[in-house]
């Protein structure tokens, strides 16, 4: 009998070490799996291109595995000499380089100059060293299209956008130099002030913050004040602009490099460095038409940075910061730099969700991410655009929709929306909606309404070519109201959409025309006109302005016998109007929304160091509680799928448009070439029109009153 125990036993104990064997290995398994889709092998990235003119770096481009739209790609421009041969450097990346072609155009006209194929090339160890012969027809002094097409054995097509001009006169090494030293002389009390002859202070600009140096700011600023840095790399130089003229000739050049500096607390830190200057050079000296330099803490989530009053984000180049709460209150979540963070006020733990690690300064300006929402439970949903960090989506440009478990820790990918609009041109259009609810996405890009069904990978446009103006959206992000035609002033209806449920209302006054105005929290403000179709209107007859809640109940109405009301301006909590009466401009006008806000947790703020000077701040409204020790969790796991990805097509709008570029990035679009133009003057920059082609340059108008 015990025999027959001894062996059941043994038979059972071998069963259980089977089984046990079987699920170790199927875990092991799983986990290689989901390692293996996490962080694809390095030999599947892009070749890389870096450009020379003579022996100078004048910028490195990026390889894109699909179709951009190139009149928005400015971010290298290629100096030509005079015997329009370009050296190239390019770092094969574990590809194998097949063929080599390139493809110029004319920017006005969109048409082929020139076409062909490099054929030659030297192999230096992990380098191509090649040489690109410029079209003899190139004009001087203009600007062209000019993109590299690169087959491997692992990328069919790898597009690489520039741009391009003949120069004629050998001004671009001498400007590089000027703009090092520039830089570099900074970084000394002795040598920097005498830069002080190239500024022109401005006391109406900010003189506190280290975030954003310009030629507008006063010496102290530009030499660092007491922070005391020095440059830990090598600088880089990129060669963004160029403009050839008679009188002179001016390049503008971004330099990129990190630096550290010592605290208060004595503890070292590192920042993001990247100055932009435009060098004038006339009858053999150098001139500083343009000077920006932007500083963003490489921030760190520490016992020091984080407390019981604020979050302290350090010296940063933007002067708020966006975050989202939770329904309960229990939790934020925040962006900085590229890095998604959540936190659980209660049990003052933080949470790292994600960190972009960008390869250099440049590349922080190529990826971005934004957060849409945190659950009650602490789950983040967050976008991370522009270039694709993921070997996933090798050399794509595009949309990342993330779901971060704070159960698992982890992050995966719902959806990638390809798009060929490059990063500052997403950055700039989706700060207006961007939301997911209900299992979609929805997204405006140039004045269309987008969405994307993340369980059918459905897409589709919502409403297409609103005039600027004719959209609004709630403080929350979850509603929407657009004029119904899509048009400012010609609409019979509004159109009211819950983005979290799909639901759908309307406004319509009988007879009257009908435009949105703006939104005080979850009440809508909108106008109300008598439009007579036989009277021709000096400004839109706007009589009325009515506020409703989210019932389209009425709450307040203005009118006034004989007003009309115009420029309406709509806030948190207060709507600012224009008055007129018989076409003379009566004073202007308030109404206040009493509505019952709900209570932020946190709310952007700054901190005065006497080292660091002004530093970007999430100050708690109600100070955490001090018996509890900060916690900070293990960065998450991020998972990126290649199913995901959705076949979106994107409307051609209507009308043109106005970009205006300075400091080497864009600073905004704007449908009217005269507000364009005075934007491209304040920033000493200029402006591209639809074709991307310049229409406006502060080189030549900067002596204009």
């Amino acid at each position: 009998m015990k025999k027959k125990v001894i062996a059941v036993v043994s038979i059972l104990l071998i069963l259980i070490a089977a089984i046990t064997m079987a699920v170790v290995f199927q875990m092991k398994q799983t986990d290689n799996n989901e390692k293996k889709e996490k962080a694809k092998e390095s030999s599947i990235a892009v070749p890389l291109i870096q450009v020379f003119y003579g022996k100078e770096v004048v910028g490195k481009i990026e390889g894109y595995t699909m179709d951009m739209k190139e009149n928005h790609m400015r971010d290298v421009i290629i100096p030509i000499a005079a015997d329009h041969s370009v050296p190239l450097k390019i770092a094969v990346n574990d590809n194998e380089i097949k063929s080599i072609s390139y493809e110029l155009k004319d920017l006005e006209e969109d048409k082929l100059i020139d076409n062909g194929e490099i054929k030659k090339w030297k192999r230096d160890n992990d380098q191509i060293l090649v040489s690109y012969k410029a079209s003899g027809i190139m004009e001087e002094g203009k600007e062209y299209f000019l993109k590299f097409e690169i087959v491997t054995d692992k990328h069919k097509k790898v597009n690489y956008y520039t741009r391009a001009m003949v120069i004629g006169e050998d001004f671009v090494p001498k400007q590089i130099a000027f703009a090092k030293k520039f830089s570099d002389d900074t970084f000394s009390e002795e040598t920097g002030m005498k830069l002080s002859a190239y500024l022109e202070p401005n006391s109406q600009y900010a003189s506190d913050s280290l975030g954003q140096v310009t030629i507008r700011s006063n010496i102290g600023m530009l030499i660092w004040k007491t922070l005391r840095p020095e440059k830990t790399v090598k600088t880089e130089v990129s060669m963004k602009d160029i403009c050839v003229k008679d009188n002179g000739q001016a390049g503008t050049y971004t330099l990129t490099y990190e630096i550290k500096a010592t605290n208060a607390q004595k503890k070292e830190e590192k920042y993001n460095v990247s100055e932009t200057i435009t060098v004038w050079s006339y009858q053999g000296k150098n001139y500083v038409l343009s000077y920006n330099r932007e500083v963003n803490q490489q921030w760190d989530c520490n016992e020091n940075n984080v407390g019981n009053a604020f979050i302290d984000l350090g010296i940063q180049k933007q002067s708020e910061t966006e975050h989202v709460e939770s329904d309960n209150g229990q939790f934020i979540a925040y962006e900085i730099n590229g890095d998604v963070y959540a936190m659980d006020i209660l049990r003052k733990k933080i949470y790292p969700v994600y960190q972009l690690n960008a390869i250099d300064v440049e590349a922080l300006y190529k990826t971005k991410t934004k957060v849409l929402k945190v659950s009650n439970q602490g789950d983040v949903e967050y976008l991370i655009y522009g270039y694709s960090p993921s070997d996933t989506h090798v050399g794509k440009n595009g949309i990342s929709v993330m779901n971060y478990s704070i159960k698992n820790n982890s992050a995966k990918e719902s959806a990638f929306i390809p798009c060929d609009e490059p990063t500052q041109i997403l950055q700039n259009e989706m700060n207006e909606l961007c939301y997911e609810g209900d299992g979609t996405v929805y997204i405006m890009l140039s004045n269309t309404i987008y969405f994307a069904n993340l369980k059918t990978k459905e897409w589709g446009t919502m409403v297409e070519n609103i005039e600027e103006g004719s959209c609004v959206v709630s403080s929350a992000g979850n509603v929407i109201a657009y004029n119904s035609d899509g048009s400012l002033y010609g609409s019979d209806t509004i159109t009211i959409v819950n983005l979290s449920n799909g639901k759908k209302q309307e406004i319509k006054e009988s007879g009257k025309k009908v435009t949105v105005c703006g939104y005080t929290g979850d009440n809508l403000v909108y106008g109300v006109a008598d439009v007579k179709p036989t009277r021709k209107y000096r400004r839109f007859p706007m009589n009325t302005l009515k506020i409703v809640d989210k019932d389209l109940k009425e709450i307040k109405t203005y009118k006034k016998p004989g007003v009309i009301l115009s420029d309406v301006e709509v806030t948190e909590t207060v709507i600012s109007f224009q008055r007129w009466k018989k076409d003379k401009k009566l004073e202007d006008e308030q109404l206040l929304d009493n509505l019952e806000e709900k209570q932020a947790v946190a709310k952007s703020s700054y901190y005065m160091d006497e080292i660091k000077m002004k530093e970007l701040a999430l100050a708690f409204i109600n100070n955490l509680d001090a018996n509890i020790d900060l916690q900070i969790n293990r960065l998450g796991e991020t998972y990126f799928d290649s199913s995901t990805e959705l076949e979106a097509e994107f409307v051609r709008e209507k009308g043109k448009k106005f970009y205006v570029y300075a400091y080497g990035k864009l600073q905004g679009i704007y449908d009217s070439r005269e507000k364009a133009e005075r934007a491209a003057k304040e920033t000493f920059g200029l402006v591209v029109n639809d074709k991307g082609a310049k229409i406006w340059t502060f080189e030549e108008n900067y002596n204009e009153e």
